[in-house]
């Protein structure tokens, strides 16, 4: 297993887990979160942004790591509601400093919503 895929597994598990401790661990202080139009910067403004909602349940569909870049495409479901996420992630040597993250944001809004 390579070290970029390592460390995007961890994210993964810990983010669908609702284990923010982990999360924060493996950003980069200067991390860069980008969804659509809205872009985060920082490791501290994202992790006040919210968490992944711990009711969820999530699947890994595909992912694939070269050097320093991940994918990862996951279902996530909760109730009756279902999305598929995408996630281009770029770690550096311990952390992960970038990520951009690509769903349907009206479906994804309603998924937090419960």
């Amino acid at each position: 297993m390579s070290h970029t895929q390592q460390i995007a597994r961890r994210y993964f598990d810990a983010w669908t887990a609702g284990d923010t401790a982990t999360v924060a661990t493996l950003l980069a202080p200067d991390f860069r979160f980008v969804a659509g139009d809205m872009t985060i910067d920082g490791r501290e403004a994202f992790m006040d942004s919210g968490a992944f909602p711990r009711d969820a349940t999530t699947t890994m569909v595909a992912e694939a790591y070269q050097d320093e870049i991940g994918f990862q495409m996951y279902d996530a479901a909760r109730g009756d509601r279902t999305i598929r996420i995408v996630e281009q992630l770029t770690v550096r040597e311990e952390t992960i400093v970038s990520s951009v993250f690509v769903t349907d944001t009206a479906a994804f809004m309603g998924f937090l919503a419960g």
